[in-house]
């Protein structure tokens, strides 16, 4: 080979090799203004920003905004779950996929396919304490499982011998390791392992405490507890780790703390509950008995503002991430508040 053609293909080599390395993607973050909830010094909820999309690393700001790069949009947002190390899972049924973004290694991808099964309808997401993805598509009327990698791993459609039949709420329990499922067409809430195998069914229709009527979004709290959005009985109800005991609150109407469109809950770390209200455009605030304390945010498109808000999710350093559905965005708050409210005697106290 003669010196200036070894020379030329050593540089056309040299100018390849970045675009042979794996792409490093990001959450593009904007925050354009201040606002705390209640406002003023008292503040205990803090608007922290917003997430439209994840781009490659290196793009400008301008590029993102102008839209000359479209990079991974969020269309239709309905759940949001934070794994370890900050892994975040975000159903997505504009996508009819799942985004899946890892900050240790800046990796992103969109799940559209389990196996060889298309995602339909996706409606939650949880991740287990070893980073192991959970979906439940109310379509499929399936519970889809991926690994740490997000290698799918299996699909399960039934329940004990009985197929699903809607899907829906879903949560993983860091103290028993079990898998909490909300099937609401089915009105229960249904039990698996890390590995998909079914363990019980709790719950029938009906207004009794343990008794749903279309149950969907659920959560859990670092005790063990499990809080079930119990929907058309427009209420929540808590079942008790230490005692295996239902609690509950909430009523329907259109007033501070009555619920019309109850969807996403979350718990923080001093046991306050969060609910998503679709109908009223806000996140309610109650306390660890049920009373109320706050609401966040209004109808609207600007920061702080929801269109008929869904999921959302706390994660352990108490930042609540909004999925605000029909503007197709991420909304996050830093929760500031460090201590549960008090509830006012004979004032929202949980019912048995």
């Amino acid at each position: 080979m003669k010196p200036r053609s070894f020379f030329a293909i050593t540089l056309l080599l040299i100018a390849l090799l970045p675009g042979c390395a794996p792409k490093q993607w990001q959450p593009v973050t904007l925050k354009t203004e201040d606002i705390c909830w209640p406002p003023g010094t008292e503040c205990k909820v803090r608007y922290a920003g917003e997430i439209q999309q994840f781009a490659q690393t290196g793009k400008s700001l301008a590029t993102l905004i102008t839209g000359k790069s479209q990079g991974g949009m969020i269309l239709k947002p309905v759940a949001i779950a934070i794994g370890p190390g900050g892994k975040m899972a975000i159903a997505d049924q504009g996508r009819q996929g799942i985004h899946l973004y890892d900050p240790a290694n800046k990796s992103y991808r969109v799940i559209v396919m389990a196996g060889r099964e298309k995602i339909e309808t996706p409606v939650g997401v949880a991740f287990d304490d070893a980073g192991n993805l959970y979906v439940t598509d109310s379509q499929l009327n399936k519970m889809l499982i991926f690994d740490a990698e997000a290698n799918f791993l299996k699909a399960v459609d039934q329940a004990g011998g009985s197929p699903l039949q809607r899907p829906t709420g879903i949560t993983f329990n860091r103290q028993d390791k079990r898998l909490y499922v909300s099937d609401t067409m089915q009105h229960q809430l249904l039990v698996f392992s890390r590995l998909g195998e079914f363990i019980a069914r709790m719950g029938a229709r009906g207004d009794q405490p343990g008794s749903f009527n279309f149950p969907t979004h659920l959560s859990s709290d670092l005790q063990g507890n499990i809080y079930i959005n119990d929907s058309m009985n427009f209420r929540a109800q808590i079942l008790l780790a230490a005692n295996n005991t239902w609690l509950m609150f909430g009523r329907h109407g259109n007033g501070s703390g009555d619920f019309a469109s109850p969807k996403g809950m979350g718990v923080d770390r001093s046991g306050n509950i969060y609910i998503a209200e679709t109908l009223f455009d806000n996140v309610q605030i109650f306390d660890n008995r049920g009373a109320y304390l706050l609401a966040v945010g209004s109808q609207g498109s600007g920061p702080g503002q929801f269109w008929m808000p869904s999921g959302l999710f706390i994660d352990e350093n108490n930042r609540l991430y909004v999925c605000d559905t029909y503007n197709k965005r991420i909304q996050l708050f830093d929760l500031l508040t460090a201590t549960a409210g008090e509830a006012a005697p004979g004032q929202g106290e949980l019912e048995k």
